[in-house]
């Protein structure tokens, strides 16, 4: 094969190749350009040859340090874009601009430099990379951050907030009673219900707020730039009332409200799990004080240490509450059974128990009654299916009585009123490693009857004190 044919070869190869491959001499100027460079920018080989490169595909606001560039090359020699891939803006015929990857050579010929670059459009290659980029740190339902980002994300506002010394605060937020709203009206309006949410939410904070989803109905709201609590009580307010506004999922029958828990970060070192901890205890006090409402905490707002455990009551409390139901410090099932026996007589109840949950089985360990005959009895276990407590704990209102939460305004829902028996507070019983044992609860067949700040107190300790005798 001649040199003719040989270079006519190499020409038919280059013209075909899948990679947009362009000649430019040492002016600039274009002297190669097949049918893929053809394909990609969209002029002609006819209307290319001979023309300036810059004025053909680089954008305006590039060509400047292109030709820089090219300067410099030909007084030194050398340049660091050359014999590698780089990735940069390029334009088409129609002005448009799209990302290509190039890679450029040279050779030198009668003492003049010649350009040759190889050029793929990857602009659907970074079409799947932002895609890529989104799904791993914004939530692919709602579209606002993920638990990742969030992870990531709050440690560094921690940081800036003590670097700058401006105010940060963590905002907590659950939708209230959504599991029941999920039961009934189906996961697919579930759903549906998760994205309305963090729209409204998103509606009412500025676009430097970081709002995320951590899994479920949870979300997170980080608000750097916190002056005051007021400042933190007004977004949490114009939170509240937008979601007040009704007509979710385009109906006017359904009430969606969140407790909202707010901890104001004041400058100390503390690992970020410490705040997302505080602002999930605020959020509880929010659900206990009767939902649809906030809380703010600060770390001097709180005696108990944020470890994870609970902390015991003081003793005193443990004395008094012994005093008043008249019981006698006694060890094992004994004292239990008659210090859950003097608390059912106090508060006035029907049905009082202490069950553990075991591999996921309710079971009961100790149950006392007004009625000889009460429908449940020590050793029952499973899921209660005929019993009253079946259509309380698990039926119609599952998220009244929980295994880790108190829900005292279980007897302000409307739904309530369906069900036979009133189940009026659920307190978990927490071992000193802070796991959950289980739980002590308390019903009554009393519409009527409530129980009141000091009667939720002694509840409280008589759980410390089973915890204390496991």
């Amino acid at each position: 094969m001649n040199n003719q044919n040989q270079e006519q070869r190499l020409r038919n190869i280059l013209f075909n190749n899948l990679d947009a491959f362009v000649g430019v001499d040492h002016n600039g100027l274009i002297t190669e350009w097949n049918q893929q460079a053809a394909n990609i920018f969209g002029w002609s080989h006819e209307e290319v040859i001979g023309q300036s490169m810059d004025e053909m595909i680089i954008p305006e606001r590039f060509r400047e340090a292109h030709q820089q560039g090219m300067q410099r090359f030909l007084k030194a020699g050398h340049t660091e874009v050359l014999n590698r891939r780089i990735q940069l803006e390029a334009k088409r015929k129609t002005g448009e601009e799209f990302p290509i990857e190039m890679a450029i050579t040279y050779v030198l010929n009668s003492e003049a430099h010649e350009f040759y670059a190889f050029i793929q459009d990857i602009s659907s290659r970074k079409v799947e990379e932002q895609k890529l980029h989104f799904l791993a740190s914004n939530d692919s339902l709602t579209g606002v951050r993920n638990r990742s980002y969030f992870n990531t994300n709050l440690p560094e506002a921690i940081a800036r907030s003590r670097r700058s010394d401006k105010g940060l605060a963590l905002m907590y937020l659950d939708i209230d009673h959504f599991k029941s709203i999920n039961d009934s009206l189906g996961h697919e309006a579930g759903d549906l219900l998760l994205k309305e949410f963090a729209i409204r939410l998103k509606s009412k904070l500025r676009e430097a707020d970081i709002v995320s989803r951590l899994g479920g109905d949870e979300f997170t709201v980080i608000i750097e730039g916190v002056v005051t609590e007021d400042d933190a009580s007004k977004v949490a307010s114009n939170i509240i009332q937008e979601l007040n506004q009704g007509r979710w999922l385009g109906t006017s029958d359904l009430k969606i409200t969140s407790s909202i828990g707010i901890a104001i970060y004041d400058g100390r070192a503390i690992d970020a799990d410490k705040l997302v901890a505080l602002a999930d205890k605020a959020m509880y006090k929010a659900k206990h004080s009767g939902r649809n409402n906030f809380k703010i905490l600060r770390f001097e707002d709180i005696d108990a240490p944020l470890e994870g455990k609970s902390a015991p009551k003081v003793p005193a409390g443990i004395i008094h509450t012994q005093n008043l139901l008249n019981v006698q410090q006694k060890a094992g099932g004994n004292f239990l059974q008659n210090t859950l026996s003097a608390l059912r007589r106090h508060l006035d109840m029907d049905v009082a128990f202490i069950s553990h949950i075991h591999d996921g089985v309710r079971e009961f360990m100790f149950v006392d009654s007004k009625d000889l005959n009460p429908p449940i009895a020590v050793g029952d276990s499973g899921l209660l299916e005929d019993g009253y407590c079946q259509r309380v704990i698990d039926g119609r209102l599952p998220e009244i009585i929980n295994d880790a939460f108190e829900l005292p305004e279980a007897m302000s829902m409307e739904v309530t009123a369906l069900v036979p028996v009133r189940a009026h507070m659920s307190v978990p019983i927490k071992l000193s490693d802070g796991k959950i044992y289980g739980t002590f609860c308390c019903f009554s067949y009393t519409p009527d009857q409530t129980l009141n700040e000091r009667d939720i107190s002694v509840m409280h300790v008589f759980a410390d004190l089973i915890s204390q005798h496991l």
